[in-house]
C-alpha cells in the first residue's frame, strides 16, 4: 500500500506556474514532469492557483477545531449549556 505524498506550498506553486507559464503541455504531462502521481491533483493546484496562490499553502486535512466557549456568543453558550443539561437529565433517567 503506497503512502499519501505531502507536498509543499512552494512546490504546487512551482507546478501550477509550470503549467500556466511554461508552456510544458497539459496537466498530464506537467504531472509527469513533476513526479506528481494524479494529473487531476495539478488540475486543482491550478485552479487554487487561479483564485488565489496563498491557498496553496493551507493545509486543510482533518477535522476543522471544535469551537470553544471562548469564541461563542453568550446566547450560543447558553443553548450549548441547555443541551448539555438535557443529555444529562436523559442519561440520568437511563441509569
Amino acid at each position: 500500500m503506497r503512502k499519501n505524498q505531502n507536498y509543499t506550498g512552494d512546490f504546487k506553486v512551482n507546478v501550477a506556474q509550470a503549467y500556466l507559464f511554461d508552456h510544458l503541455g497539459g496537466y498530464q504531462s506537467v504531472a509527469e514532469h513533476f513526479g506528481v502521481t494524479n494529473r487531476s491533483q495539478v488540475q486543482h493546484w491550478v485552479k487554487l492557483y487561479e483564485n488565489n496562490p496563498q491557498l496553496l499553502y493551507q493545509d486543510n486535512r482533518g477535522r476543522p477545531a471544535q469551537v470553544k466557549s471562548e469564541t461563542m456568543t453568550l446566547e450560543e453558550q447558553v443553548n450549548y449549556l441547555k443541551m448539555e443539561v438535557a443529555i444529562l437529565k436523559k442519561l440520568r433517567k437511563l441509569l
